[in-house]
């Protein structure tokens, strides 16, 4: 058994600066080398799920809700439940993506949430959803969060 320590020696998880915090640098960090999207949206998906934070049996109601809440372009573009059923429950249960849907970057999608792409080898019709844009509109709700939060903390 390692020697007592105080708690102070260790990170609150329930705190509400912290977590968002490493949520907010986590996302930087991924998004830094430029080239890993997929991560991006995998991490994105699931701190979503942190900040929803349904009751048991209720995770997709509160995710979706959150969604509605928070991301209304996202929600207007693609839809909160597709968005659940086709990126979120894909790249955090199977490390994937639904057939039919993918991730776009901003330079092709040209500020447009999503936009469909024919595959012309295949013929197979695509919804790209624009990564970077929902990096970009994640990253600014976490800052409007994490500010509230040290608002709130303040002597």
């Amino acid at each position: 058994m390692l020697p007592p320590a105080s708690s102070s020696k260790f990170t609150n998880l329930a705190d509400p600066v912290f977590r968002l915090t490493m949520m907010r640098d986590c996302i930087r960090a991924v998004q830094a080398p430029g080239d890993l999207w997929y991560p991006l949206l995998n991490l994105i998906s699931t701190f979503i799920d942190g900040l929803a934070s349904g009751p048991k049996g209720g995770t997709r109601a509160a995710y979706v809700r959150y969604l509605k809440a928070h991301f209304p372009d996202l929600c207007s573009a693609v839809g909160a439940e597709t968005f659940y059923e086709r990126y979120r429950n894909a790249a955090v249960h199977e490390f994937s993506l639904k057939a039919g849907y993918a991730i776009g970057r901003d330079s092709g999608l040209k500020g447009a949430y999503t936009d469909t792409q024919l595959i012309s080898d295949t013929g197979e019709t695509i919804t790209l959803l624009n990564i970077d844009r929902l990096v970009s509109d994640f990253l600014s709700h976490v800052e409007g969060l994490l500010a509230r939060a040290k608002t709130r903390k303040a002597p």
